[in-house]
């Protein structure tokens, strides 16, 4: 999937997940996440490309980085969906 770095990396800091950003974390604070998703979105074939597929790269990401129970997992799964389908929608 050919996917664009900056366009990733806003869509993650608009929806700000875990609120950093708004707590007064600067801009980048989700650069690491971003760049080890959008490595696995480049990798993901376009054939292969859905939702759910996107979903589950966030959030093996997420896991890795922030870790949480999995009530936190369900919580950023709407921002999650949403982004998906952003991503999907511009470069699926």
């Amino acid at each position: 999937m050919n996917v664009d770095y900056e366009a990733i990396d806003e869509l993650f800091r608009q929806h700000d997940i875990e609120g950093l950003i708004s707590s007064g974390a600067p801009d980048d604070e989700y650069e690491s996440e971003v760049e080890k998703i959008v490595t696995a979105l480049e990798a993901l074939p376009p054939s292969d490309a859905s939702i759910n597929s996107i979903v589950d790269i966030f959030d093996n990401v997420w896991i890795k980085m922030f870790g949480g129970s999995e009530e936190q997992r369900q919580r950023r799964r709407f921002d999650f969906e949403e982004i998906a389908e952003k991503v999907l929608r511009f470069f699926g």
